[in-house]
């Protein structure tokens, strides 16, 4: 948690909302009042007692701003806790409990956002992500506080419409550059500028959430037009339901994916483990592909990386140079993952700190927990103690690894490994693996989740509905 006065100076040099934010606000000459920040990789609900320890500093810190003329929020959209389906709604509608219906309040939100009704209720305006993987944080950002000055000066009246969609999709698909995800953002940013719309946006959700208001989601803003941000909702809405089957794919499996990895000439070939993403929420210990490797006899160069703080420790203990024997990962998660018995060579102990260098997340400083490296044969196994996300080259490269000299790279992501990798990589292959984020949602045990919902239910659907 960062407290206000260190929040800009932290943010300046990093692709983020909050830089975008601040730049808006600055060429306005608007007086910033820095509140409050945060940042987590994705995991399970979060705990209730951390989730108030957050809202109340947010809250303190509104009241100690003094009177504020507007309030924005970089929120991530898909936040749940501890009997809580909504975090990011509570957070708004605490907000406006304190600053009252006449201070308006714009939110950004991961094009991965739940959309949910208290989100819809307490803010003014709510811009989405446009790009996947996400490398337009700070023109969100930027174009967030704009709009904030606009509404500020009396130059807009934001009317929002909304339109939830019955649909739950894997996220291989996911990618706005390419196929039906492009489509579907095409058609978003032709939207904005035309006639009397400000702000487009999709939210395409959090796939493994099971929570009361899941599913996909169309918003429009327009200037003080609710009949246009209505009907542009609705098509957008019918669009997306219309191409509903492109997003389910099928992935080879483990067995599968490293033929077809051995037989790729040259590399690196980066195998991505989504159904351990991180980025998803998954603890990033799954070992089915390291194991697929050791079982197989695989004698390639690969990078690996794994969660596992037992192990860690029993790295350290052991020291540089020296050779251990441990059970690597599967422990966090044992429905999912099986621990693999390694021995090799303690290469490296770090402190896990990093920052990213690619175009997602770009200087954010990453904190894993002490970290190992084992040179077990021609592999390199990156040991963590806590998940962070890995789609980042630099998670190797801080660690004494180069992943363009690998033959097999392993990432634990579904998507977001491709912005930083496709430049440097001979191949891509996301894997059908076990795992909390599986592709195949159907398998998962979902209870909340309403009903009828794609791909689980066969029935007929209609914003008009």
């Amino acid at each position: 948690m960062t407290p206000g006065h260190e929040l800009i100076e932290s943010h300046k040099s990093e692709n983020s909302e909050l830089h975008g934010f601040v730049d808006a606000l600055t060429r306005a000459g608007a007086r910033i009042a820095p509140i409050l920040g945060g940042w987590a990789v994705s995991y399970g609900r979060i705990k209730a007692d951390d989730f108030q320890s957050l809202l109340d500093g947010l809250k303190e810190g509104i009241r100690q701003a003094g009177p504020l003329d507007g309030l924005l929020l970089a929120l991530h959209g898909a936040w749940a806790g501890e009997g809580i389906d909504s975090c990011d709604g509570a957070v708004l509608r605490e907000a406006r409990e304190l600053l009252g219906p006449l201070v308006p309040i714009v939110a950004t939100l991961d094009l991965h956002a739940n959309l949910t009704r208290a989100m819809r209720e307490n803010a003014d305006a709510l811009v989405g992500y446009q790009t996947c993987p996400h490398v337009d944080l700070y023109d969100t950002g930027r174009r967030a506080g704009d709009l904030m000055i606009s509404l500020l000066r009396g130059a807009v009246r934001p009317t929002m419409h909304t339109v939830k969609i019955p649909m739950v999709v894997q996220a291989e698909n996911m990618l706005t550059d390419r196929g039906e995800f492009r489509r579907i953002y095409e058609r978003v940013r032709s939207l904005e500028g035309r006639g009397t719309t400000i702000s487009a946006s999709v939210f395409a959700v959090q796939p493994w959430m099971d929570v009361e208001e899941l599913g996909w989601a169309s918003l429009i803003i327009t200037d003080d037009d609710p009949a246009r941000a209505k009907s542009q909702a609705d098509e957008l809405a019918r669009f997306i339901w219309s191409v509903r089957e492109s997003f389910v794919v099928a992935l080879p499996s483990v067995d599968d994916a490293l033929e077809q990895a051995m037989s790729t000439p040259g590399g690196p070939v980066v195998l991505g483990e989504g159904a351990d993403g991180t980025m998803g929420g998954a603890p990033g210990d799954g070992t089915s592909i390291l194991a697929g490797i050791l079982s197989k006899g695989i004698n390639v160069p690969t990078a690996a990386v794994v969660v596992d703080p037992v192990a860690v420790e029993e790295a350290i203990r052991a020291g540089v140079g020296n050779t251990v024997t441990l059970r690597a990962g599967g422990k966090l998660d044992p429905d999912y993952a099986t621990p693999v018995r390694v021995t090799g060579k303690v290469k490296l102990i770090s402190d896990g700190e990093f920052r990213y260098k690619g175009r997602v997340y770009t200087g954010r400083k990453v904190e894993m927990g002490r970290a190992v490296v084992l040179s077990i044969g021609r592999i390199r196994l990156l040991i963590s103690q806590r998940p962070v996300p890995t789609t980042d080259p630099e998670l190797y490269r801080s660690h004494g690894i180069e992943p363009r000299d690998m033959k097999l790279v392993l990432v634990k992501s579904p998507l977001g490994l491709r912005t930083e990798y496709e430049p440097i990589a001979r191949s891509i292959i996301v894997v059908n693996s076990p795992g909390c984020c599986s592709p195949d949602l159907t398998t998962l045990p979902f209870v909340r989740m309403p009903r009828p919902m794609f791909p689980f239910d066969e029935f007929d659907y209609s914003p008009d509905d």
